[in-house]
């Protein structure tokens, strides 16, 4: 008879096990390798917010990646491949779909990490290489836009410091750039203090850096503007020597033609 009841006990302990068992909820993590591009795109759901663009292999197309990284500090400009936590607690069964906002996403381990100078195109988007030359091939002056075969005059971009440096032909100049995809400024241009050739084009070219508002980068071609009016244009030319002589300097004074 004791027995019996113990079978009976049991089966209800079964029973109670099972029934607890359907219920439960469990907790996953799984692990994913992860590529995240140089640049952030608006969201799909909000566009005054910026995603990640990720794809799971090198070869595959970028796609939104609509969610936040916990512990995930992202540089603009880097390329990552990051090893990626899945997280999801407290998940009742059947097992709820792979983009559920319950899903949490946290950074295991950043596999590698790359600067990486080509942005991604969200739009139209504009590039100044770093450590980039510009050579001058057409210049606005007061009377007429010049074109030149050969210049000396050039500009050369050091992107990751905000720096500026080059020559107006007969002085070299340096200082500083701000843009965004479509505005540029330069500002705290000095220059050393050679005596120029009576028709030395080196006063248009500082004012054209003194007064160029938007850009335009196309190809191997540098468009500087004020408003719809170009000032100049350069054609790009690999950076050679990333060593500066170094020169007396000073303060540029504006200049005013037009």
């Amino acid at each position: 008879m004791k027995f019996i009841h113990f079978i009976c006990f049991m089966k209800k302990s079964v029973l109670f096990l099972l029934i607890f068992c359907s219920f439960k909820t469990f907790s996953a993590v799984y692990l994913k390798v992860l590529y995240i591009a140089a640049n952030r795109v608006n969201c799909v759901n909000d566009s005054t917010k910026k995603c990640y663009l990720v794809r799971d292999n090198p070869t595959d197309k970028w796609e939104i990646f609509n969610h936040t990284i916990e512990g995930f500090v992202y540089e603009e400009g880097t390329e990552y491949c990051i090893l990626l936590e899945i997280q999801t607690p407290g998940v009742s069964e059947p097992t709820i779909p792979f983009d559920s906002t319950k899903i949490k996403y946290v950074l295991n381990e950043i596999k590698l990490k790359t600067v990486n100078q080509l942005v991604i195109k969200e739009k139209s988007t504009n590039l100044i290489p770093d450590n980039s030359r510009w050579i001058l091939y057409k210049l606005k002056t007061k009377n007429e836009i010049k074109t030149f075969s050969i210049a000396k005059e050039n500009l050369e971009f050091i992107s990751t410091e905000n720096k500026i440096s080059g020559s107006t032909s007969c002085n070299t100049f340096s200082g500083t750039f701000s843009k965004d995809e479509k505005s540029i400024a330069f500002s705290n241009i000095e220059v050393t203090k050679n005596a120029c050739r009576k028709h030395s084009n080196e006063p248009e070219f500082l004012f054209m850096l003194q007064n160029a508002k938007n850009y335009k980068v196309k190809k191997k071609l540098l468009y500087l503007f004020k408003g719809k009016t170009m000032l100049g244009m350069f054609t790009m030319k690999k950076y050679i020597n990333t060593c500066i002589t170094e020169t007396r300097l000073i303060p540029y004074k504006k200049h005013q033609f037009y």
